[in-house]
């Protein structure tokens, strides 16, 4: 049987919480009761989030220190003597850390590669189970397994405040290696884009000047020259403001070379002639004579080079004929 005492506390507590109720929580319906409740629970017993009721002051979430705090101090890339010397919580913390992680191949963040600004960090277990990093592209973010290739970069860094050096290897895919070589890529296209520039000037120079010395050239320019500027002859008549028709006759005549089928049917109508009478010779001269066409002034020695085929056509043998006077 419970005693008074018992008895007088169970009843003093059950009216101290019906006045609490209904000083506090009468009136309210369900949604405003529960923000009343969950915030006495924040006030009087929770520790709440800085700034929120129950908690710190914000200003005071500046002083807490966390190990993710301490890793980003204290991490080295590659950690030297100097860093296993300091014994402090922090320190032994990123050394843990730094001893999980498997160094023989990186993970590389190509983000801002066009900028030549790259971030590499070492493996973690379950990057190693996966393949991650070496069965599988390095490059973060990419999951391709085709065409991988090996690079041994010279990864230069700034950490704490000092500027450091290390070779690093890396198993990316092509795309991804172009990445990792940009800057590099441009280089080369830049320097093979300004060579071929330089190449095309060059031949271009040769072959100008190749052009200015040769004297058939000269000797065609000289003639073209004069053509057009309309020179006189001797023997030739100035007719109103230009040739007359028989001084341009008579100047196609002159500055045509006869091609060497003409020159052999003449020849050939010639010798026919003479034995079978002066009907057959006529009509030999005029199958073997040449249409008078304007050219370049004849080189004999083009047809002492180039003897003329019997079996070529007309049009062959014009084509023989310039193709020795330029070449």
């Amino acid at each position: 049987m419970a005693n008074f005492g018992e008895t007088r506390r169970s009843a003093f507590g059950r009216a101290q919480a019906a006045q609490h109720y209904a000083a506090n929580l009468l009136g309210l319906n369900a949604a405003d009761r529960h923000r009343k409740l969950v915030n006495d629970y924040l006030t009087y017993y929770a520790r709440g989030a800085p700034g929120q009721p129950g908690g710190p002051p914000a200003e005071a979430a500046k002083s807490v220190r966390t190990d993710a705090d301490a890793l980003r101090d204290h991490h080295r890339f590659i950690r030297t003597e100097e860093d296993d010397g300091d014994h402090s919580w922090e320190a032994r913390l990123a050394k843990r850390y730094y001893d999980r992680l498997f160094k023989e191949y990186a993970i590389v963040d190509l983000t801002f590669y066009k900028e030549s600004r790259l971030g590499m960090r070492w493996r973690t277990q379950k990057e190693v189970v996966s393949g991650k990093g070496q069965f599988v592209c390095g490059a973060k973010g990419c999951d391709a397994s085709d065409g991988l290739c090996s690079y041994e970069v010279n990864f230069a860094y700034q950490e704490a405040g000092e500027r450091k050096q290390a070779l690093v290897k890396l198993r990316v895919c092509p795309a991804c290696a172009f990445k990792l070589n940009y800057r590099k890529e441009k280089q080369l296209q830049k320097a093979a884009d300004a060579a071929a520039a330089r190449k095309r000037k060059r031949e271009r120079e040769e072959a100008a000047e190749l052009e200015a010395a040769d004297p058939l050239v000269q000797e065609a320019l000289q003639y073209v020259k004069r053509y057009a500027a309309g020179d006189k002859a001797p023997g030739e008549v100035d007719g109103g403001g230009g040739l007359s028709e028989e001084a341009l006759l008579a100047r196609a005549a002159r500055d045509v070379a006869p091609p060497p089928g003409a020159a052999a049917g003449a020849a050939g109508a010639a010798g026919a002639g003479g034995g079978s009478g002066s009907a057959a010779g006529a009509a030999g001269g005029a199958a073997g004579q040449a249409p008078a066409i304007i050219t370049l002034p004849a080189d004999n020695s083009v047809w002492e080079a180039k003897p003329a085929q019997e079996a070529a056509t007309a049009e062959e043998e014009m084509d023989a004929y310039f193709e020795g006077l330029f070449m």
